[in-house]
């Protein structure tokens, strides 16, 4: 429609620019007018016709105040949207073509397992919360990148994240192991409790299984990660910018042997609380020391 709009205005008898303006109501440039710049006039009267530029008026000026008003009116009352959502309310951003997941009670693994998998593509998906107690016995929270599982001869499994051996969480671990861990899906508005204990592997490790799992992992880092663990210490006062071999790697781009500060930390879940907030399905797991075996039930949310 508009092809054929700007077709019809090319067939009109030429004009002159100030009257092809006058019947737009839009002033032309003085560089427009007069008969030597007709064609450009009829360019500005066809780009007119088919892109329209709204014209702004006091009367929108003062609509747009007024909006603007009305926002911080309700900002400063705290009736902003969202500022009243629930838990419940978060669901409500879960991706609706996802595929149903189980609603009855299944074993904890099988289900983040999914869980994991409908969120690979989200970037940050990986990032989790976990806290440990300060020896004053107060809570520490920090957000860390999960990096897997590490299986172990019991049949139980392990979750994999890295820290340094300087890190405040190294000197809590040693006093209290037991952490809890919080993993959100925003994908699919799930979210994962999981307490237990946190065991660290460091250099001077005796188990050789674990040991290659830190090997591993070092090699599995990206270069700037790497680059972290010749870093000077956390938390002193700042004594300028470090300057650790680039990538961790040597002269001939080789990666660099693990440093001492590098730590593999593991968290053997104990106790498991699951919470779908799209339909308000709720699971405990619990892990029987004694037989090694877990169990589950449905329970209120």
């Amino acid at each position: 429609m508009r092809a054929g709009l700007a077709l019809s205005i090319l067939q009109r008898p030429v004009q002159s620019a100030g009257a092809g303006a006058a019947n737009r109501g839009i002033p032309l440039p003085s560089s427009c007018r007069g008969p030597l710049y007709r064609p450009r006039a009829r360019l500005l009267r066809i780009q007119n016709h088919l892109l329209p530029v709204p014209r702004v008026t006091p009367w929108a000026c003062r609509a747009d105040a007024r909006a603007s008003s009305t926002v911080m009116a309700h900002a400063s009352s705290g009736t902003v949207s969202g500022a009243g959502d629930g838990l419940t309310d978060a669901a409500k951003l879960a991706d609706a073509d996802l595929p149903p997941v189980k609603d009855d009670a299944v074993p904890w693994l099988e289900r983040i397992e999914g869980s994991i998998a409908r969120s690979r593509k989200i970037r940050g998906g990986n990032y989790v919360q976990i806290a440990t107690v300060s020896p004053e016995g107060l809570p520490c929270c920090r957000t860390v990148v999960f990096r897997g599982w590490v299986p172990s001869a019991s049949g139980q499994k392990a979750m994999k994240m890295i820290t340094d051996l300087r890190s405040e969480k190294v000197g809590q671990i040693a006093a209290s192991p037991a952490c809890e861990m919080v993993w959100w899906f925003s994908k699919s508005s799930e979210q994962y409790r999981i307490s237990g204990e946190l065991q660290l592997v460091g250099a001077d490790c005796t188990d050789q299984e674990l040991l290659n799992q830190r090997k591993q992992q070092w090699g599995n880092l990206s270069d700037p990660a790497r680059e972290q663990f010749f870093w000077e210490s956390p938390g002193v006062p700042f004594s300028g910018h470090p300057e650790p071999p680039v990538g961790g790697r040597d002269a001939e781009g080789n990666v660099l042997t693990a440093p001492d500060t590098f730590l593999l930390m593991l968290l053997w879940p104990k106790k498991v609380k699951y919470l779908r907030l799209t339909d308000n399905f709720a699971q405990a797991d619990q892990l029987d020391a004694a037989c090694a075996a877990w169990s589950c039930q449905r329970v209120n949310p």
